[in-house]
């Protein structure tokens, strides 16, 4: 598994911290033994009224032996500490389905585009996009550029509420502790956008606030951490239209609706049993994915994704994709995480069976990035019109 995926992950780091933490806490235990043992032994000697050297004798081995175990707590406590923050880091164990070395692509609808357009070419001349200048990119949708982003939640939105999809309103803040048990580095501020405090409280790096967005993973994990559901609810299937907010690499020279720091995305949820009605639940997913694009009839493509290039939280990445003519590659416009239990252990997300406490297999994903499905569809050979089913007339009447 740290192989396929080129880990850089220590096993040997973690096993070396293991074996400390294991011989600081056998030794306590021991110590324990040995304390318990000769309370005992001093029980039985001063039941027959023995007070002389001996039973003193007892008292000072006891109370070394309790000075031992009090010393020994520290560095056993950061030991532990130690081991478990290594851990956390093991990655997912991969999917049957997740290819060793390059994506599968597993369907494709229609063509790819053979025009040599650029989206903000295009956006320019049609008045449909504004970049704001700061120092993470983001955009304003003009026109009828913001008619086919309120369109595509209309389209997305009715889709999955008949296919008993439940709709979420999700924070747009979760806390450093959510953000960690979803396999990310709550400290680094390239993964979330991080709120400083600039008060004279006490700072502590695990207990910020984090700008995800309501139409991210975060949000729904904020919501289920620390939670109980009945066995007979599952499985679950969630969605969120909202924004997502992710931090700027830095490496993009120029302005793009690919590369965006806030992007209003179709969020879904799915919690199931066990990996046997996960998969069901993937099978179900791919299948909604591919009606809802292929209704829509631009080109696009579904691929499993390597296992070299997927999340560590991952066990299976499923790259919707279309073709961008200026960047001349694929652009990812949305995605499917098959996650498991690993998320729902790191934040003891549970369900009850038989009185029995079980931890859930978690899908998600962002099923539509609004903006880089604009992009693309801009790049399309023909010119650009809002399709019917985002039209305005036809959602005038419904409700979000």
């Amino acid at each position: 598994m740290i192989n396929k995926r080129k880990s850089n992950f220590d096993l040997l780091k973690l096993e070396n911290l293991w074996e400390v933490y294991n011989d600081l806490r056998n030794l306590k235990l021991q110590q324990e033994n040995s304390k318990l043992k000769l309370s005992k032994e001093l029980s039985e000697l001063l039941k027959l009224k023995n007070e002389g050297n001996e039973v003193e004798k007892f008292k000072i081995q006891i109370s070394l032996i309790k000075e031992n175990i009090k010393n020994l707590k520290s560095p056993l406590w950061s030991a532990e500490e130690a081991a478990m923050v290594e851990a956390l880091n093991v990655p997912n164990l991969l999917h049957k389905l997740t290819p060793d070395h390059e994506n599968n692509v597993i369907f494709q609808h229609q063509s790819p585009p053979r025009s040599k357009k650029d989206h903000n070419v295009v956006g320019n001349e049609k008045n449909l996009i504004k970049y704001i200048q700061n120092t993470h990119p983001s955009v304003y949708l003009l026109g009828d550029a913001a008619l086919f982003e309120l369109g595509v939640k209309f389209y997305f939105s009715d889709y999955l509420k008949r296919s008993n999809y439940i709709q979420f309103s999700n924070p747009d803040f979760v806390k450093s502790l959510v953000v960690e048990g979803c396999g990310v580095d709550h400290t680094d501020p390239t993964s979330t956008f991080i709120l400083q405090h600039n008060d004279d409280t006490a700072f502590n790096k695990d207990k910020r606030l984090h700008l995800t967005g309501a139409g991210s993973l975060y949000s729904f994990l904020a919501y289920h951490a620390k939670n109980v559901i009945y066995s007979k609810v599952l499985p679950l299937k969630y969605f969120s239209l909202g924004r997502q907010y992710t931090p700027s690499t830095g490496k993009e020279e120029n302005y793009s609706l690919f590369n965006l720091s806030q992007s209003s995305a179709v969020q879904i949820f799915g919690v199931a049993r066990d990996n046997n009605e996960l998969d069901e639940l993937l099978h179900e997913t791919l299948c909604m994915v591919r009606t809802l694009f292929n209704e829509l009839d631009y080109h696009y493509r579904l691929s499993y994704v390597a296992a070299d290039t997927i999340h560590m939280w991952e066990s299976l990445r499923v790259s919707i994709e279309m073709y961008s003519t200026s960047l001349k590659k694929y652009i990812e416009i949305g995605h499917l995480s098959l996650i498991g239990d690993f998320m729902s252990k790191r934040l003891l997300f549970t369900y009850t069976d038989n009185k029995e406490a079980k931890f859930p297999h978690v899908l998600s994903g962002t099923i539509l990035n609004v903006p880089k499905f604009l992009g693309c569809v801009l790049e399309q050979d023909e010119e650009f019109t809002i399709p019917d089913v985002f039209r305005v007339e036809n959602w005038s009447n419904k409700k979000i």
